[in-house]
């Protein structure tokens, strides 16, 4: 019996083992869910780190161990590999800034960067464990507590996401699916205007047609110009829970994009927003610069930084040397100097980078349509003639229409600044007496595209005298051989052009003109020029349209009034008539009676 029994003992215990070893197995694929495909690779899946990311907001960079100091809710991964092997995942800093952990028991980690909290813990687990490497990760940093003050629309303490940029300040901070700006008034700001439209003889919106015309004065500030102007945000004042007071320059950030001037906001940081004043020396760069820029002095201001804020040089620039202007005790200074030569920048500084005069005497211009080689061709920017070009293009091919060309004109080198044949409406509209119509008629004008000039390429005088810039761009349309017809004519339409033909003979072709037809206002419109002449004052073209114009109304108003004349001078006549007979009824009568009377 004793022998059954330890039988029976031996029996239980292996099933013990076994069974323990079953759930710790099946416990471990539960949590990292290994498996092995049969070929010796392993697959894992860490179901504790998608725990995290699912929580976790997006960092826009690496954590900086040196800068990050732990705090409540800070998440941690310890693992240790070597004689003991062990993984320690989700280790929450807990309120008092300590860690509690298996071996090392309770850490205080507060007031330390990552870096220091690293070494703490590998430093901790070595007095207990020999042999075995430790390694820190921080899984999840906690959300970011800081203060806003200032002069602003919505003090006070605002929780971001780690990895928040000082640029939200302006953007926005997300709180509770509401995007938050300190810095703007959410009531007024959200108060729509509506823009009233100018009165229009025809009717059409034509302050929604010239809306991309409108001039710099005249746009809306958005919200960045806005805050720019209540405060200063090249002097963003931040004080750190640990270290000393510094400040962002986030008018450098917005200006170049660099995230250097916007850096990582810190848990516990009091920010100051600082008004802007008048009276506050500033700083400038611009000329060939990508973005130009003027803010305050900063003292630690430099060339390099200036560059850095302004995007660097532009393509087109004369990198070289640059100019500073500097204030001498009321004497502008004027000095050309290279950027290496720059060793310090003063309050009132402005630095003008120069653009390469070279550059500007060059470009490219696009032929397209009925050449050889249409493309691209690189020209001597206002000295190569459309003869010029022709010839680099191979000519004209037989199918051309010479004198339909046209050019459209939209230089390149304007420097952002509007040719002298723009014209803004707007302002016209304010200081002027015109009616209406004129301002429909001038804007229909405008409408017609201002930068497209004729090409009538049979003129020697136009091959000879014209010259190309940079960016124009050169179209020659296929000869189609036909004449249209337009108007009051009783089939409109496309005819076959013979240069035999004259203008009735087409209009015979499209059997006649309409009742409405004002046979007195017949024209050809040219086919490049789309210049207007009448029938005997140019020859017929391929490619011409003739226009046939009906009887004038100039507006259904002006149409009645004039049928209302007519009716009235017909009555008018009418009454005359019978007044005239009424009187001659009335001699007659006084004539008879005289004679009577004799």
């Amino acid at each position: 019996m004793f022998k059954n029994a330890r039988s029976f003992g031996a029996l239980f215990s292996f099933l013990f083992i076994f069974s323990s070893t079953l759930a710790a197995q099946i416990q471990s694929n539960q949590n990292t869910q290994s498996q092995s495909s049969g070929l010796g690779n392993l697959f894992y899946v860490d179901e504790a780190g998608l725990a995290l990311i699912q929580s976790a907001s997006p960092l826009d960079q690496f954590i900086d161990p040196d800068n990050y100091y732990m705090g409540p809710y800070d998440v941690l991964s310890i693992q240790g590999k070597g004689l003991v092997e062990f993984s320690y995942r989700a280790i929450v800093v807990n309120a008092s800034g300590d860690i509690n952990a298996p071996l090392i028991g309770t850490v205080s980690l507060k007031g330390k960067t990552f870096t220091e909290a690293k070494t703490i813990l590998q430093e901790a687990f070595k007095g207990q464990i020999k042999d075995t490497e430790i390694s820190v990760t921080l899984d999840q940093p906690r959300p970011v507590s800081v203060h806003v003050g200032g002069n602003i629309p919505n003090p006070g303490r605002y929780v971001v996401p780690a990895g928040t940029r000082f640029d939200a300040l302006v953007t926005g901070i997300r709180v509770e699916n509401q995007v938050i700006t300190p810095l703007i008034n959410q009531t007024t700001e959200s108060v729509l205007q509506a823009t009233a439209q100018r009165p229009s003889y025809s009717g059409l919106n034509f302050d929604k047609l010239d809306a991309k015309e409108q001039s710099e004065a005249e746009i809306q500030n958005d919200a960045l110009v806005k805050i720019s102007q209540q405060f200063d945000l090249r002097l963003v004042k931040v004080t750190p829970l640990y270290g000393d007071a510094y400040f962002v320059d986030l008018a450098g950030y917005f200006n170049s994009g660099n995230p250097d001037f916007a850096p990582f906001i810190q848990d516990g940081d009091h920010i100051t927003l600082i008004n802007a004043s008048p009276d506050r020396a500033t700083v400038s760069i611009s000329g060939a610069v990508n973005n130009p820029f003027t803010g305050s002095y900063r003292m630690d201001d430099s060339i390099e930084r200036m560059l850095d804020i302004a995007g660097g040089f532009s393509p087109d620039a004369d990198s070289s040397s640059i100019i500073r202007i500097r204030d001498n005790n009321g004497t502008f200074e004027r000095t050309e100097l290279s950027d290496s030569e720059i060793d310090q920048v003063l309050p009132g500084d402005q630095f003008i980078v120069r653009f390469q005069t070279a550059e500007r005497s060059s470009g490219s211009v696009s032929i397209e349509g009925e050449v050889d080689l249409p493309g691209s061709f690189s020209i001597t920017n206002s000295e190569t003639t459309i003869a010029d070009l022709l010839e680099m293009a191979g000519g004209l091919t037989d199918d051309a229409l010479p004198n339909g060309a046209y050019l459209i004109r939209n230089a390149k080198d304007n420097r952002g600044v509007n040719s002298t044949t723009s014209i803004n409406l707007s302002l016209l509209s304010r200081s002027s007496d015109q009616f209406l119509e004129g301002y429909d008629y001038l804007e229909f004008e405008q409408a017609l595209n201002p930068n497209r000039m004729a090409l009538d390429l049979t003129s020697p005088t136009v091959l000879q005298n014209t010259k190309v810039r940079n960016g124009d761009r050169i179209f020659i349309p296929k000869d189609e051989h036909t004449v249209s017809l337009m108007g009051q004519v009783n089939n409109p339409g496309f005819y076959n052009y013979e240069p035999t033909k004259t203008v009735q003979d087409y209009l015979t072709a499209a059997n006649g003109l309409t009742i409405a037809a004002d046979e007195n206002r017949i024209f050809i419109i040219k086919a490049g020029s789309r210049a207007w002449y009448h029938p005997d004052e140019t020859e017929l073209q391929s490619g011409d349209i003739i226009f046939v114009d009906r009887i004038p109304f100039e507006d259904v108003s002006t149409g009645r009034n004039y049928m209302l004349e007519l009716e009235r001078q017909k009555s008018e006549r009418v009454r005359l008539v019978m007044t005239g007979i009424g009187t001659v009824a009335s001699l007659i009568t006084a004539y008879a009676a005289i004679r009577r009377l004799n």
